[in-house]
């Protein structure tokens, strides 16, 4: 059992089983610097464009059935 950090006992780095505890270095940069970011946001935005596109078509089927 692991004593609190007042009594002297150091808690260790590993939070459980296949858990790791935060970076000692803090939280990750954000912005055009940071990894992958480009490819992340190009990625949701075409996924935005399509469900768009399909929500329009789905609510012109709605109004227009005889035309679909």
């Amino acid at each position: 059992m692991r004593r609190s950090m007042a009594r002297g006992w150091r808690l260790s780095s590993h939070v459980g089983r296949g858990v790791h505890g935060a970076h000692p270095r803090g939280v990750r940069a954000v912005g055009f610097g940071s990894a992958r970011g480009g490819e992340v946001v190009t990625a949701n935005w075409i996924g935005l464009i399509l469900a768009v596109g399909v929500a329009i078509y789905l609510i012109a089927a709605l109004l227009f059935p005889e035309r679909f």
